[in-house]
């Protein structure tokens, strides 16, 4: 039973890295780019990442949430529950800010939905800002994750 905690849990770490990783790429590499986006680019450099990444998250993210349960179940009872807790409340919030609110916006702009760049900017702005609080709740998942396996293999002592 333990290698299946551990999978689980090493799962649950691939998929907040991936997270995190999606999240800082976008705000330290891609948003300083995007402000010369227009209606004849944005396809290219908005378009076809969102759509690559909605399509990867959609397959991750569900498996993350009975992850993040397992997570909770099997540290209950230890203090390790709180970075379990955590790492599924991060989660279920990543993921409502990405599907309620980030994504209608993203079908607006891959379609076209905006009157000139003016318009297609705001919405950037916007869709940046949403992002940005997937920016720092993923980064707290993925350290929480990191905390727990940490706490858990005692790898603090092992260095001492």
């Amino acid at each position: 039973m333990n290698w299946l905690l551990l999978l689980n849990a090493l799962y649950f770490l691939f998929g907040a890295t991936m997270y995190v990783g999606t999240m800082w790429v976008l705000k330290f590499f891609l948003y300083p780019t995007w402000h010369g986006l227009a209606r004849d680019n944005v396809d290219m450099h908005f378009g076809i990442p969102t759509r690559a990444a909605t399509k990867f998250f959609t397959v991750v993210v569900p498996i993350m949430f009975i992850s993040g349960g397992i997570l909770v179940w099997s540290e209950w009872g230890t203090i390790r529950v709180i970075p379990a807790i955590i790492c599924l409340l991060g989660i279920i919030v990543l993921t409502w800010v990405g599907q309620g609110i980030i994504i209608p916006i993203n079908i607006r702009i891959r379609g076209g939905d905006f009157a000139d760049d003016a318009e297609l900017r705001a919405l950037l702005k916007r869709w940046m800002m949403l992002n940005d609080i997937r920016f720092y709740v993923s980064t707290l998942t993925w350290a929480s994750m990191v905390w727990l396996l940490v706490d858990r293999g005692r790898l603090l002592e092992s260095f001492a």
